[in-house]
């Protein structure tokens, strides 16, 4: 399992089975453990280009017990406020030690009602290990305030980097909700904050039974950091007559987040940790793909209508299971500048490219200068990080500047100051972790007076990860097959209705034709999932499908790639009839036998193969509209027939 992290970039593993350990506390309760935690998912170590981590459990408890869940955050929380259940405690980092004076609490507020905490505890620590308890502070409503904040003033400025906040007592009793926490400094500056853990718990209405056994189910939804994350999630029960009874169970997960996917030597292996695998092999992507998210679906979420009277899918049947796998491109942020020369515009220097020419340059305007860039969202950021042009000896960044941010890109408050930047390489680190949309740089002096030219700004989140932008592609299709795996459960299959699991396949969703199109798959019934090779990333479902005995068909015939967004592609499905380990190899002639593309040559694993193509020759220049000759070759067997390019 070591190895698994020890190679963390050049080796992508397989799913390798979660940590887990059970504690009991008090050695009173050894003999008979009266608390049981049991997390659905993520169910394995996994490899994720996603940010976010939905973590769902099971907690089964006694009669008497108060219970609640706990999870640590390597970097937040989405939105603490989106909570379903309500909060017991919140672990927070400032993001080094500061001299802190009053903590400030956003209540959320419901029916102009304040959901937030009346009484808590607070505790300090440097290193987020020992906390050092500083007592009980009251909390006011937060009602009638400026922004609905609760300010709780300290006797005395306390220097820590680590805060705990424990709930004792909510103004409703049934749940404590808030938005934000931050602390005010020694000069009162804002001290933003970031979630490290959380503590939920129960009311009577989230309690169901499983026979005379009361449990709880929860979810709870981090950020991981970039590389290695080990998210502890516990339960805690205590005895309400009792506080001596104290039991705990928890579980560890290991999750390997890369922000972009890593090309090596070897197959690349993404999931969600849960029911899909996605395994890219070599050279199957191009170079500006650079994120992969596999997404979950609710399936109840998905319109009935889509698939109610597709001929395809037996009828009264429901969705077994679906995902998105989302496929994005690294995109430059937008900025603005006071001045700019017309050929060096400000967006070069948030392009990811520090190299010259891509330079932002000033016209020699008087000074101050500023340069404005917009985040596209809300971002917690840690470091600004300025890479000036230099010529030789010679230095044209700036000098002085100082930064200033919004959210709303028309009141900006001043973060830091810098009176005096290197040649090169600036690192500007924000102690006070401050959350913006827009960031703007004020110039105010430059090496060469008044001649600011910078190849890049790039910035960083408290956790040290770059902020970048991603633009989602409509569609990407992969120089090789990728084997798609969706794991299904018993459970799936009863909620969907499903007759017969031996017919389950998976389809992907036609966005141009707005209906679910059969993909195929190989069922194993007797570890529960279905795979499939394909070479596009989509969405896709698990079904029911209705038996049929095609083994090679065309999705549209004829097709148009002409880019009016209808049957712009068209998909080949191959049915191997369970053939495994065999080659297979797609051929497009044109009439005169002059061969235009090979859109797969490979063995495959699954039985089933789902190759798109977009009416594109080998070298990716749209062919003329016309008649084709398709041949399809799987092993010794070969099947050919006409395909249809139309306007």
């Amino acid at each position: 399992m070591r190895c698994f992290f020890m190679q963390k970039y050049l080796r992508i593993s397989k799913l390798i089975q979660v940590l887990s350990c059970l504690v009991i506390i008090n050695s009173s309760i050894i003999a008979e453990a009266r608390l049981e935690l049991s997390v659905i998912r993520p169910v394995d170590e996994f490899v994720t280009n996603n940010r976010e981590l939905t973590i769902e459990g099971v907690v089964k408890y006694s009669e008497g017990q108060t219970v609640t869940v706990s999870a640590t955050a390597p970097a937040g929380v989405p939105d603490l406020s989106e909570i379903d259940n309500t909060l017991r405690s919140v672990t927070v980092d400032v993001g080094s030690s500061q001299s802190l004076t009053a903590l400030v609490l956003t209540p959320v507020f419901k029916n102009n009602l304040s959901m937030g905490p009346r009484v808590v505890r607070l505790s300090f620590s440097g290193n987020g290990q020992n906390f050092d308890d500083k007592g009980i502070f009251n909390c006011t409503s937060g009602l009638g305030q400026d922004y609905g904040e609760v300010r709780v003033d300290f006797n005395v400025a306390i220097q820590s980097r680590y805060v705990r906040i424990d709930m004792l007592d909510g103004w409703q009793s049934d749940r404590i909700s808030i938005q934000d926490i931050s602390f005010l400094d020694t000069s009162g500056k804002v001290v933003r904050s970031k979630v490290k853990g959380l503590s939920i718990g129960f009311g009577t209405n989230d309690v169901y039974f499983n026979g005379t056994t009361p449990q709880v189910h929860f979810q709870i939804t981090i950020i991981l950091r970039e590389g290695e994350n080990q998210v502890s999630v516990s339960a805690k029960a205590e005895y309400t007559k009792t506080v001596k009874d104290v039991e705990e169970d928890f579980m560890l997960v290991k999750v390997l987040y890369l922000p972009e996917v890593i090309v090596t030597d070897k197959p690349i292996i993404l999931s969600d940790g849960y029911k899909a695998e996605l395994t890219i092999p070599t050279g199957a992507m191009g170079a500006n793909l650079k994120k992969i998210g596999i997404v979950p679906m609710d399936v109840k979420e998905i319109e009935w209508t889509s698939y109610s009277n597709n001929s395809g899918i037996v009828k009264g049947t429901l969705p077994v299971l679906a995902y998105k796998v989302e496929a994005s491109v690294e995109t430059p942020f937008y900025a603005t500048a006071k001045d700019s020369l017309e050929r060096q515009l400000p967006n070069l220097a948030v392009d990811s490219n520090p190299e010259y020419p891509s330079t932002w340059m000033t016209a020699l305007s008087s000074l101050p200068v500023w340069f404005k860039v917009d985040l596209r969202s809300q971002q917690t950021i840690g470091k600004i990080t300025i890479i000036a042009r230099v010529n030789g000896n010679v230095s044209y960044g700036p000098k002085k500047l100082s930064v200033l941010m919004s959210n709303d890109d028309i009141s900006y408050d001043e973060v830091t100051k810098v009176d005096e930047c290197n040649d090169k390489t600036t690192e500007i680190t924000l102690s006070t972790i401050p959350i913006a949309r827009y960031v703007k740089l004020l110039i105010e002096d430059g090496k060469q007076g008044n001649n600011i030219q910078i190849n890049e700004v790039e910035f960083y989140d408290a956790e040290g990860a770059k902020i970048i932008a991603y633009a989602q592609l409509d569609s990407v299709v992969l120089a090789r097959t990728a084997q798609l795996t969706m794991l299904y459960d018993d459970s799936d299959l009863v909620t969907a209705g499903v007759r017969s699991e031996k017919n389950l396949a998976i389809f992907n969703w036609d966005e141009r034709s707005h209906e679910w199109r059969l993909v195929g798959g190989k069922v194993d019934t007797s570890r529960n999932f279905v795979t499939v090779n394909l070479n596009y990333l989509s969405t896709f479902a698990i079904f029911e499908a209705s038996p049929s005995e095609l083994d090679v068909e065309w999705s549209y015939n004829p097709f148009s790639p002409n880019g009016d967004g209808i049957a712009d592609s068209t998909t080949l499905t191959i049915n191997l009839k369970q053939e495994t380990g065999v080659q297979a190899k797609v051929e497009i002639f044109d009439y005169t036998g002059k061969l235009i593309r090979t859109l797969i040559q490979e063995d495959t694993q699954s039985g089933y193969i789902s190759i798109l193509w977009d009416g594109k020759d080998e070298n990716g220049d749209r062919v003329d509209i016309g008649p084709y000759i398709y041949q399809v070759s799987i092993g010794k067997k070969i099947r050919n027939g006409t395909l249809i390019v139309a306007r």
